[in-house]
């Protein structure tokens, strides 16, 4: 009401739908105010879905600010005592009246061009007077934060034209059924029993008389349904990795402003592989962050990745200091692509740490095993069929080929750094009992040098002289090509647990379904059986002829 009674003119008799709205599905990691009138997305390639109908005009309202200082609000927000109502109510003095400096955001409007918003505050125009209202819109508003994730996009409410309406995003699991009062006033009690985001709602309790099976189109009166009733979730990737492909417009201060730059964040192979298979994905990718705490030169140092997982937001945002609510959303299949900045660090800054090269690969191997154990026990204890199974109440009906736990799947780093490293945190897990880790070898992926006709996949960054510090290694980044060619590796692993249907996915042998790890002796023996098979067959139908070569080639000597 409050919005009503202050439009500013461009807004003129338009209506205002509050960020709270379960009609916006959120993708990612958002943080809700206590009094649910803002919604605050931190991480690097944060978005939010929404189906308009009955408007020619959308328009985003943010409490982003130009006057805003991120360092000052920042410094604001550390500052303040953090008792223990506080760290979970944000009533720390400012932490949440402070505005975030601007951010550029990417719109994408039935899926045709991207509409660029640089330096976004207030009210942005993502559509004004040239969208057809007798026809239902979709669109997708994107975060990417090519400047490394130091933003945050505050999401205050959307403008529509005066009897414009939102539509229920498919797939989304959030109620398809408001009452005014819920669209209008953020603060009523009704709001936050309907205004959850993802499956926080449905782990809290929900009165099972509140979801029927009616509600979400299976009749179990009817003998005769579809299966496909019972599979409206979206499914959901999530991806935790120190080589996020946002930071490539970034890398280079000549484009970080540029269009290039800031669409960078949607040609990554973070980005490129949920796409494929049209499901939710999410990203908690910091550049230059090490899974090991204290990492020398690392992002966010002291803090690590394994810390940043289980918070609300970056090591330098406000929200770090936040626990991350887990039931916001649950994913389908867990990627790791970690290691090589922590290899980076200790190979280049060996002299600053007081332990071996040996000593640090296995610290990294406990930290991610340790990260993993966590997630399984505390994160994400059960998988999502089961979850939706249970909303639903129809046991018989959770997928058959459903695995019993999130398929967890650790990548070895492009460049090969810590790739032992990484074989052994899964060989040790599959050990342990944990069949559901998965070991992915990246190598051939990726062209580094390139040929006299391509480009190499790769860029690498200048290196910075610093006194008593070698050049090498240097930092480098995934061209456009390269992320193409990630995402397309990538999608035949994860093909089966993503896919609407399994039928179009590759083919893999058993051994890579297992996650067996890769063994150069059975390698090795495997090609000697090729190679005397081959000898073998040469002889069988060849022994003739190649005994005439041979007596041709004694005649003429």
């Amino acid at each position: 009401m409050v919005k009503d009674m202050f439009q500013p003119d461009i807004v003129r008799g338009m209506k205002f739908w509050p960020a709270s709205n379960n009609k916006i599905h959120y993708v990612g990691r958002w943080t809700t105010a206590p009094n649910r009138l803002r919604i605050d997305g931190t991480f690097p390639g944060v978005y939010f879905d929404l189906n308009v109908t009955n408007t020619t005009s959308v328009m985003l309202s943010l409490h982003n600010s130009k006057d805003a200082n991120h360092a000052a609000n920042l410094a604001l927000a550390e500052a303040a005592p953090i008792g223990h109502g506080e760290r979970y109510s944000f009533s720390a003095a400012g932490r949440l009246r402070v505005s975030a400096p601007p951010v550029s955001l990417l719109a994408l409007v039935d899926e045709s061009e991207y509409v660029v918003l640089p330096n976004a505050t207030g009210l942005a125009s993502i559509k004004m007077k040239d969208l057809d209202a007798s026809k239902y819109h979709t669109i997708r508003i994107i975060a990417p934060m090519t400047d490394n994730g130091n933003g945050a996009v505050q999401m205050d409410g959307l403008w529509l034209d005066a009897g414009g309406q939102l539509l229920a995003v498919e797939g989304s699991v959030a109620d398809t059924v408001h009452d005014e009062m819920d669209d209008f006033d953020a603060e009523s009690e009704s709001v936050g029993k309907k205004h959850r985001l993802g499956l926080s709602r449905l782990l809290l309790g929900h009165d099972a008389s509140d979801i029927t099976l009616k509600k979400h189109g299976f009749d179990p009166e009817e003998e005769d349904h579809e299966e496909g009733d019972l599979k409206r979730r979206k499914k959901v990737l999530e991806i935790v990795t120190d080589h996020p492909a946002h930071a490539i417009g970034g890398f280079d201060n000549s484009i970080r402003q540029k269009t290039a730059g800031l669409l960078s964040g949607v040609m990554g192979w973070d980005y490129l592989v949920g796409e494929m298979f049209g499901v939710d994905h999410v990203t908690v990718g910091v550049e230059g962050m090490c899974m090991l705490q204290s990492c020398v030169n690392g992002t966010g140092s002291p803090h690590g990745l394994a810390d940043v997982f289980f918070r609300s937001g970056p090591a330098d945002s406000p929200h770090f200091n936040h626990p991350w609510a887990f039931s916001s959303y649950v994913p389908d299949v867990l990627i790791f692509n970690v290691g090589s900045t922590d290899h980076y660090s200790m190979s280049k800054y060996g002299a600053y740490y007081d332990r071996s090269f040996m000593d640090f690969y296995g610290d990294f191997e406990n930290n991610l095993i340790g990260l993993i154990k966590a997630i399984r026990a505390i994160a994400y204890p059960t998988h999502p069929a089961t979850i939706e199974m249970l909303r639903l109440g129809v046991e018989s009906f959770a997928e058959d080929n459903a695995p019993a736990t999130i398929p967890i799947f650790v990548m070895r780093p492009f460049r090969g750094e810590l790739e032992h490293a990484s074989q052994n945190v899964v060989r040790r897990l599959r050990e342990e009992g944990d069949r559901s880790v998965f070991w992915i070898d990246t190598s051939g992926w990726l062209d580094f040098e390139g040929f006299e006709t391509t480009q190499p996949d790769i860029v690498e960054e200048e290196a910075e002289e610093e006194p008593g510090v070698p050049v090498e290694p240097v930092k480098y980044h995934l061209t456009e090509q390269g992320n193409q060619k990630v995402a397309i590796y990538l999608q035949m692993h994860v093909c089966r647990y993503l896919a609407t249907t399994d039928e179009n996915c590759p083919f893999l042998p058993p051994e890579v379904y297992q996650g067996s790890v890769f063994d150069p002796s059975v390698a090795t023996f495997e090609r000697y059986i090729e190679n005397e098979k081959e000898r073998q067959m040469r002889e069988i139908f060849w022994a003739d002829e190649d005994e005439e070569v041979l007596v041709n080639e004694k005649k003429e000597l």
